[in-house]
């Protein structure tokens, strides 16, 4: 099913207004206030369950609300960062069937995204150890660099 005419449809059940504002440039995007439609994170972030990194939508993507939507900086905020020496795979947790609001908290409820689970050594050990995974330093760390 195409995800642009389901969350179009949404958006007219639900009464968003396609001619309201867009945030401007800058302004922190709020995933609450976009939670009655029911979409999944990889609607908006498509390759969160298969590559390194979730991608943040394109311009058309948001378009298909708000049409009046001339530019944004997506995403208007990093909130979550890595060191350069850390090696994350948002697909291989994916894989493991470790969802998004493990580490990003339930986002459909926040009006601005907060740290849920700090990107720190000591928060992924635990939950690589909660989660019965691996916590050999290669794991997420290139040695040798």
């Amino acid at each position: 099913m195409n995800y642009f005419i389901l969350f179009t449809a949404l958006a007219a059940l639900f009464g968003f207004q396609t001619s309201q504002a867009p945030p401007s440039r800058g302004e922190a995007f709020s995933h609450q206030r976009h939670s009655p439609l029911k979409m999944k994170c990889t609607a908006c972030h498509a390759t969160a369950e298969k590559e390194e990194s979730a991608s943040f939508p394109e311009i058309q993507k948001c378009r298909t609300c708000h049409v009046d939507m001339s530019q944004r900086e997506i995403p208007a905020a990093r909130v979550y960062a890595l060191k350069e020496f850390v090696s994350f795979s948002h697909g291989r947790h994916s894989e493991s069937k470790i969802g998004c609001a493990s580490c990003h908290g339930e986002v459909m409820k926040m009006d601005n995204i907060q740290v849920f689970r700090p990107t720190t050594m000591a928060s992924c050990v635990a939950c690589h150890k909660e989660h019965k995974a691996s916590v050999a330093c290669n794991t997420c760390h290139e040695l040798g660099q």
